[in-house]
């Protein structure tokens, strides 16, 4: 069990670590409705953008399809932990919103 358990977690935190480093389009919009989160998140020109509530302690990641609108993905744990470490100053523990 052990030696199955090692790789397993070194795998976890290769893909954490590479899904964490494009994570420099961050949005603030607190106490935001569904639509304004969006529209936070349509601003920024990446790919990939998280949108930050720090009054409801949210965080949402969006991504570009195909057709390149912003759409709601799934957030791993890496990602989430990564935005409570960076943003541990305001002493605010954020949940990710999976819709």
């Amino acid at each position: 069990m052990k030696k199955m358990t090692t790789p397993l977690m070194i795998a976890t935190l290769l893909f954490s670590a590479s899904s964490v480093a494009g994570m420099n389009s961050i949005a603030q919009c607190n106490d935001c409705s569904p639509s304004m989160a969006l529209g936070a998140a349509t601003e920024f020109g990446s790919d990939s953008v998280y949108v930050v509530d720090f009054v409801n302690r949210t965080a949402k990641k969006y991504v570009a399809n195909s057709k390149g609108n912003k759409v709601i993905a799934k957030m791993s744990i890496g990602e989430i932990t990564h935005l409570n470490r960076k943003f541990d100053y305001r002493k605010t523990y954020l949940h990710a919103v999976n819709q």
